[in-house]
């Protein structure tokens, strides 16, 4: 499934890998810490504004705290860049309990060293940020298949494994923004042909500002090999854009239901009404979650699911998904 295989949970992955570095203690040579996360912040001139993030939402201690964590830690002129583009004096004009959640957005629940990402490559983990709905967590982006490590398209890892006493710290150079349902379209290019039909070829649907709004959704999102399989059905098409526009639009309506739907919020048999009017029937006899779409093609599979955004929850399918045209 090119560069989203078909895996069942990653989550689970990760936590494997997770679990087998938590586990082991010998640093390789590797240099000793110096302390915990939180001394490591308050001893660096150039995370100084994080510092002063940590100690005014109370986060200080928790990264104080034993423990196994990692650290995305923003510089300074990270944080100038981010209080600029949001047009904000200083990080105090941010309300506590946002900006807990922004730094919280930086926090890995393990320890995560650059060694590991490069091995996972490209794939999303969870921060302790929380998401919309009760117990869950925000996820997180991550692309270390080149020379750089990025996060969510845009924080790019310039300082990697400071170690520390109860984990690590990454030095990255743009703060991470909580993620919409775009920010994950938008920065897995996985999904750029998917990002190209949102966009530049429905003009007249403000795609972009639906998935980056606050109204909750859900998206099945196509990756590229599922929409080049589509366009591979009509000779007259070689990409999104040679479509008409007002039935790409109604196929990406139909990939869109109301509401934060999980994996395990889904009941076999269960159907939803697509943003375009045709129902999406669901079944997990086989243990994952299929689809039927609203002209009756059956069994599309979802192949990463969950991928939590402040605004909804994506996950990835193996093809597109067709309304009833007939209707």
């Amino acid at each position: 499934m090119s560069t989203l295989q078909k895996t069942g949970s990653f989550f689970l992955l990760l936590c494997t890998f997770l679990s087998l570095m938590s586990c082991n203690t010998d640093n390789g040579g590797v240099e000793p810490a110096s302390g915990t996360i939180a001394e490591i912040v308050a001893n660096s001139p150039n995370l100084s504004m994080l510092q002063s993030a940590l100690v005014r939402t109370g986060l200080d201690a928790d990264l104080d705290a034993s423990g196994s964590m990692t650290l995305l830690a923003p510089t300074n002129t990270a944080f100038t860049l981010y209080l600029a583009n949001s047009n904000l004096i200083s990080i105090n004009d941010i309300p506590v309990p946002d900006l807990r959640q922004l730094l919280l957005n930086h926090v890995l629940g393990a320890r995560v060293d650059a060694t590991l990402l490069r091995t996972l490559g490209k794939n999303y983990t969870e921060t302790l940020a929380d998401g919309p709905a009760a117990n869950t967590n925000l996820a997180l982006f991550f692309n270390a298949t080149g020379q750089n490590i990025i996060f969510n398209g845009n924080a790019i890892v310039e300082d990697a494994d400071i170690p520390a006493t109860n984990g690590l710290v990454h030095i990255v150079d743009n703060v991470i923004d909580l993620p919409t349902l775009y920010t994950f379209v938008q920065s897995n290019d996985a999904f750029s042909e998917l990002n190209t039909a949102l966009t530049t070829a429905t003009p007249g649907t403000n795609f972009m500002n639906t998935l980056s709004g606050s109204t909750t959704l859900t998206l099945f999102a196509p990756s590229n090999q599922a929409i080049d399989d589509w366009l591979d059905t009509n000779s007259a098409w070689t990409t999104v854009i040679d479509i008409e526009e007002g039935y790409l639009t109604a196929v990406l309506q139909h990939h869109l239901i109301n509401g934060n739907v999980r994996s395990s919020d889904i009941t076999n048999g269960e159907t939803a009404t697509s943003l375009e009017g045709d129902l999406l029937t669901f079944s997990t006899a086989n243990g994952g979650v299929d689809i039927t779409d609203g002209s009756g093609n059956t069994g599309i599979s979802v192949v990463v699911g969950d991928i939590q955004a402040t605004n909804g929850v994506l996950h990835a399918v193996e093809k597109v998904l067709l309304p009833d045209t007939s209707n």
